[in-house]
């Protein structure tokens, strides 16, 4: 690991001594779920009271957090995390202090969902931060969130992460339909299995049933599994 890695906390020990750090702080806050606070221990820092309240926003009742990013842009005054789903993620901000009614700042930002994302970038911004655009539609509406980090590697893990997700998504979506639509094989088994197999033959003629479900139809008649009606 180089000299960026040390600054921005990513060595094995600082990673340790900040994951006890966070246990310690927040292991007995009963509105974070186990499944919660081990994510935050592997988060990029150890968050001030505004991120932990952004992270209980976003994370819906139920839900299990795979991955955590707390930030702070200097500049805007502006608190952030980002927190990653097996089925999505979670961008939110809030602007530090109150507003002149004496309100907090409303937090912007929303959870939206891997399947309705159609881009992730990574750019370098003016002030040398670099920041992560996530674009898409929740099926209603189109969206664009924002995650600005001055740790450039940061980001690039972020999107990195999100990528894999979307493809993980996909596969299980595909896996789901593929499962759905696959044609139940129901023969007789009362039939002599040369009877069941052309059956089975013709039935796969008329449904176009696919190969792999006819080739798990024959080897369950030939070992005598079929369901009899």
């Amino acid at each position: 690991m180089g000299l960026l890695d040390w600054i921005n906390g990513r060595t094995d020990k600082q990673r340790a001594k900040r994951a006890e750090k966070i246990r310690q702080t927040f292991g007995s806050d009963t509105e974070l779920t186990p499944a919660m606070l081990e994510a935050l221990t592997r988060a990029n820092d150890v968050p001030n009271e505004p991120k932990i309240a952004l992270y209980k926003e976003a994370v819906p009742a139920g839900a299990e957090p795979t991955r955590v990013s707390v930030g702070y842009q200097v500049e805007e005054g502006i608190h952030q995390v980002a927190v990653l789903f097996p089925d999505g993620l979670s961008i939110l901000s809030q602007k530090r202090g109150k507003q002149k009614n004496g309100e907090p700042h409303p937090i912007a930002g929303a959870q939206v969902p891997f399947w309705g994302i159609q881009s992730v970038e990574v750019r370098t911004l003016q002030n040398a931060d670099t920041a992560l655009l996530v674009s898409g539609s929740d099926g209603n509406r189109p969206y664009r969130l924002g995650y600005v980090l001055t740790d450039a590697a940061e980001i690039k893990s972020l999107a990195e992460d999100i990528e894999a997700g979307r493809q993980a998504d996909a596969r299980r979506q595909t896996e789901a339909q593929s499962q759905t639509e696959q044609p139940k094989v129901d023969i007789n088994s009362s039939l002599s299995t040369d009877e069941q197999l052309t059956a089975l033959q013709q039935m796969r003629e008329m449904t176009n049933m696919p190969d792999d479900a006819y080739e798990a139809a024959v080897r369950k008649i030939k070992e005598g599994q079929t369901t009899g009606e």
